[in-house]
Order: C-alpha cells, then sequence, then structure tokens
C-alpha cells in the first residue's frame, strides 16, 4: 500500500507529522515558560529565562521554516497534478478524435463498396485507401500499447543485427506513398548495426511523422543516414515553423503538446517523442534538437555500431 502513495505526498505527511510535535514542544516550552515567570522572580532568573527565550524563538523559526516549505510542496504537488490533469484531457481529447476519424473513413469506404458498383481501379484505389486507415489505427494502438509497456517496465531491448539503411528507406517509401510530402534522402548503403529492430522502427516512423505533421503540405522531409567509427547518425528535419528553444526539453514528455487540443490543428497523441527518447535512450544513443536550415525542427541522433550492455 505504502509503495503506491507518491514520492511527494510521502514527504509531505513526514513534514505535517514532524510540524505537529514541533508545534507541541514549543507550546509545551511556552507554557512551561510561563509558569516559571509567574512563579519565580525575574531578575534571579534572568539567564535561564534568556536561555528558555532563545530556545523558544529557535524551535519557532524552525516550525516557520518547514511550514513554509510544507506549503510550497504542496503547491508543487498540486501544480504538477493539474499539468497532469490537463496533458491528460488532451490526450482523450486528441486521442478521441484520432480513433474515430479512420473508423468513420473505413465506415464509408465499405459502404461505397456496398452500395456501388465500381470499376476494378476504383475498386482497387478504395480497398487502399481503407487500408492506409487500418495501418494509421494499427500504429496508433501500437503506440499505446508500447507507451502503457515503457510505464511499466516491461519492454526489453533485445539487440540483432539489422540493415539500419533498408529500414529508412522503407520507412520513408511506407510515409511517401500516402502523403504530399516529398522526401529528400540521404542514406549511406548497408549500414549494418547491432540494435532493437523494433525499438530503432519506431524511432524512425514517429520522427518522421512528427516531421510530417508540423510542416506543411507539398513541403520536403530530410532525412540522412551516415556512418561514422564506432557510432551512426540519423538527421530528420522538417521544413514547418520549428519548436521553440523553451520547448526543446519538454517535448519528450509523455502527452506533452503544444498548444490547446480545441485549437490545435495537427494531429498526435503526444505519445510519439516520448517513446522515441525513450528508445534511444535505451540504446544508448543520443537525441538533439536544434533549429533547421529552413526554421523548421532538425532532430539529430547518434547511436553505437554495437549496443554495450
Amino acid at each position: 500500500m505504502i509503495k503506491n502513495i507518491p514520492r511527494p505526498l510521502v514527504i509531505f505527511y513526514l513534514l505535517v507529522l514532524y510540524i505537529f510535535f514541533q508545534f507541541c514542544w514549543w507550546a509545551y516550552l511556552i507554557i512551561s515558560l510561563n509558569i516559571e515567570l509567574a512563579s519565580e522572580q525575574i531578575n534571579s532568573e534572568n539567564q535561564v529565562v534568556n536561555k528558555k527565550v532563545l530556545m523558544v524563538f529557535g524551535e519557532g523559526t524552525v516550525f516557520l521554516i518547514i511550514l513554509f516549505i510544507g506549503f510550497y510542496q504542496v503547491r508543487k504537488s498540486f501544480m504538477r497534478e493539474v499539468e497532469v490533469a490537463k496533458q491528460q484531457r488532451n490526450f482523450l481529447l486528441s486521442i478521441t478524435h484520432e480513433l474515430n476519424s479512420p473508423l468513420a473513413s473505413i465506415k464509408l469506404y465499405l459502404q461505397t463498396l456496398q452500395r456501388r458498383k465500381l470499376s476494378e481501379e476504383k475498386t482497387e484505389q478504395v480497398l487502399e485507401n481503407a487500408l492506409h486507415d487500418v495501418e494509421r489505427q494499427q500504429k496508433l494502438v501500437s503506440n499505446i500499447l508500447l507507451a502503457a509497456r515503457v510505464d511499466d517496465s516491461s519492454y526489453q531491448i533485445v539487440p540483432e543485427q539489422v540493415n539500419v539503411s533498408s529500414l529508412v528507406k522503407r520507412v520513408c517509401n511506407q510515409q511517401a506513398a500516402h502523403f504530399s510530402h516529398e522526401f529528400q534522402i540521404d542514406i549511406e548503403p548497408e549500414i549494418i548495426v547491432h540494435t532493437d529492430v523494433s525499438a530503432f522502427e519506431s524511432i524512425v516512423t514517429n520522427l518522421i511523422e512528427n516531421a510530417r505533421k508540423y510542416s506543411p503540405k507539398d513541403t520536403t522531409v530530410h532525412v540522412c543516414l551516415s556512418k561514422h567509427e564506432s557510432e551512426f547518425e540519423l538527421v530528420i528535419e522538417d521544413e514547418g515553423s520549428g519548436i521553440p528553444s523553451e520547448e526543446r526539453e519538454a517535448i519528450f514528455k509523455k502527452f506533452y503538446r503544444s498548444g490547446n487540443e480545441d485549437t490545435r490543428k495537427a494531429k498526435g497523441t503526444g505519445l510519439g517523442l516520448y517513446l522515441v527518447h525513450f528508445f534511444v535512450k535505451s540504446l544508448k544513443g543520443t537525441i538533439q534538437v536544434v533549429e533547421g536550415k529552413k526554421s523548421g525542427a532538425r532532430f539529430e541522433l547518434h547511436f553505437p555500431i554495437v549496443i554495450q550492455n
């Protein structure tokens, strides 16, 4: 039961308990001092009285300091809970839209096939669009499940030999097939590394989708993969509005998204970059966000060729 209590709350309870005993002790000293002053002559006990006054003053000062610390901790915890509640509200609003939109599209495609006789070419196009929405739904659910596994520490990194050049190309081709963004790809061929294929694919997919979401249509997403001695580098850059410097650390927090969910145009759940950050650290890599060449966001990632346990 104690393990389920948040650490700040435990600290606060201990502070409250200490303040209570401090207050009782302080009150006892004051009462004792008043009794002594009333029963004895002040002049003969002046030195003793001064010591008592200093003791009471010291205990009172400690009491006030701890009281202010307690108020600060309560306020800090309250503000944190408010922020978490806000992020969860945004997540619920976004996840509702993200889940409902593909389902509505799939239903419309199936109704079209059911009610109309389409040519073979049109039928194939409708089925392809429906399949794309199914894949979009699958990616969303996959991110939610991955985030749940990350939170309960059940995700295990399993390194293996991976051709990351082929993996990055495949993800770029999948994204380019369904969206109007162009891809400028500079991938060094046959980069074979020792890494977790699922984790690395999640990193690439989420970063490319993030670049696509936050940059205008018909702009270019730049993807660069290169190898250097004992490490390899992945750079993904978009031509959007960029990320303010004060938000570049916060974007990796769970559920964090800039702006308000009611007015935000870009779709998303706030889980993509959270998972990216977790997997980068799990693969012993580093990630940095800087301003792009055309004022967009530029993600620079470095990974070791072989993960050292």
